[in-house]
């Protein structure tokens, strides 16, 4: 992630920056909000509209994630007498690894909220829908020496995926397009012990 500057509040200790990202995120509508950012630059409402939300809801969840440095004003507009103020995620992606940045119990809150939001997202496809969700779990055996191999492979699919169907700037999404999320975990399995 690029170098940002963080303010500190009088008496907060001041967090790493990478640590400072996941607890902003670590919030099921924050991360709604950051994923609609990270698309292209938009108000608060417009973000408000796509999520099923009064505006007034999110404009605090966007002061924490512009305090925390996920986002940036990138211009403003007058509008009718009003300052629209359009907003841009710094980066279109956000990652952990378990040697990352941040503390344990932190990645583990994003991660939390990661996975709940897929299974809100799956749960809400309606029956009868004309494309189901793919659902796919998959447990392999691989040697330790493969492991970074794989995870660059499934890291570079996602990425393709991104630049494919990324959108152009400001444009707005063509009319028949529809929003499809992908959630891809490659993790240990970890057997519990037997006592």
């Amino acid at each position: 992630m690029p170098q940002r500057s963080r303010r500190a509040r009088a008496g907060a200790p001041a967090l790493h920056p990478a640590v400072a990202d996941l607890r902003a995120l670590a919030h099921p509508l924050r991360l709604r909000m950051m994923e609609l950012f990270a698309e292209s630059a938009k108000t608060t409402k417009q973000v408000a509209d796509i999520l099923g939300e009064p505006p007034t809801r999110l404009y605090h969840h966007v002061a924490a994630l512009e305090r925390a440095g996920l986002l940036v004003l990138k211009e403003t507009r007058q509008n009718r007498g009003a300052v629209e103020k359009w907003y841009a995620a710094i980066s279109q992606q956000m990652r952990t690894s378990a040697k990352g940045s941040g503390s344990r119990a932190t990645r583990r809150a994003l991660a939390a909220t990661v996975l709940e939001q897929a299974k809100h997202e799956v749960a809400s496809v309606p029956s009868g829908a004309k494309e189901a969700a793919l659902l796919a779990r998959l447990i392999v055996g691989l040697p330790r020496r493969r492991i970074a191999g794989v995870r660059k492979r499934l890291y570079q699919a996602i990425q393709s995926m991104r630049e494919e169907f990324a959108p152009d700037g400001d444009a707005a999404p063509a009319a028949d397009c529809e929003r499809w999320a992908v959630t891809l975990v490659f993790a240990p399995v970890v057997t519990p012990r037997r006592r």
